[in-house]
């Protein structure tokens, strides 16, 4: 696994990981140390995630207002191209401030959306300018296309609800298939956001355990292609956002596919699993052999 660091206003780090043997830092080779202008933003949380479902994990990162949130796309060849722009992200978030992030599928159908937990740094930010303290979070829809929708409007009245927002933590806490989110608030009892949409939307729950690897299966590849065909690929991580630790367990959305064809798991061990004919709609826990 490489490691991705948010750099507050100045240039964000990846270290490239060695063959187990140390990391190399390569953030402005690979071109995700600064945005496609050529600048260093108010990097804030990230989540560094398949979002085209092309097998290689992308960069999303939030910012502070003004800034956008900058997105890199991975070309599979060690290098990332912004996509900031083309995505609609940048001009949707110029005007949040963004803390907390996560790409997950909120809405069962195959394709990871994403949320992000909004506040100003300052609480005199109205005092002397147009920018607001208290934001709401955000949710923008994963259309398939390479362009993300700004949903907020639509996603709840607990989304809209303005509040000093910080770190985002992700995980289904009710077991219903739907990815939720608990939110910090400063100066107030933390946010639980619980998913409700998409019932009519499969899925599949993964809950991994190491054997030759760690515990919990940390930095396990995950492609599972579902009935239809759709290929999807993720990863067990608990490293989302900013300031929080998420659910280990991997989630993925099926759409209207009722069965999993295929999961294939490639443990940190290096060892091989494959799963077929998965049915949808539960749980599943996934022994390393």
């Amino acid at each position: 696994m490489d490691i991705f660091v948010a750099n507050d206003n100045e240039r964000n780090f990846l270290f490239r990981n060695e063959k187990g043997a140390g990391f190399s830092e390569v953030g402005v080779e690979t071109s995700v140390a600064y945005t496609e202008d050529g600048l260093p933003v108010s990097s804030m949380g990230v989540d560094f995630r398949d979002l085209n479902n092309d097998g290689q994990p992308d960069l999303v990162i939030t910012a502070l207002g003004g800034e956008m949130f900058p997105l890199f796309l991975n070309s599979g060849h060690g290098f990332f191209s912004a996509f900031t722009y083309q995505s609609g992200l940048g001009v949707q978030s110029v005007t949040k401030s963004g803390w907390g992030a996560g790409a997950y599928d909120f809405d069962n159908d195959g394709l990871k959306d994403l949320f992000t937990a909004n506040s100003h740094v300052s609480e005199n930010a109205e005092f002397y300018g147009h920018h607001k303290y208290r934001q709401p979070n955000a949710v923008f829809r994963n259309l398939g296309n390479g362009v993300f929708q700004d949903i907020s409007a639509e996603a709840g009245e607990a989304i809209r609800a303005a509040a000093a927002h910080r770190a985002s933590a992700f995980g289904d806490l009710n077991n219903d298939g739907r990815v939720d989110v608990v939110v910090s608030v400063i100066g107030a009892p933390a946010e639980i956001l619980y998913g409700t949409g998409a019932s009519n939307m499969h899925w599949i729950l993964l809950q991994l355990e190491g054997k030759t690897s760690n515990r919990d299966g940390i930095g396990t590849k995950i492609k599972l292609t579902g009935r239809s065909g759709l290929v999807q690929f993720n990863h067990a991580t608990t490293a989302v956002g900013y300031a929080s630790s998420s659910d280990s367990r991997v989630h993925f959305g099926l759409g209207a596919d009722t069965m999993a064809r295929e999961i294939e798991f490639r443990w940190p061990s290096g060892k091989i699993q494959v799963l077929r004919g998965v049915k949808a709609d539960r749980i599943v826990k996934v022994a390393e052999p």
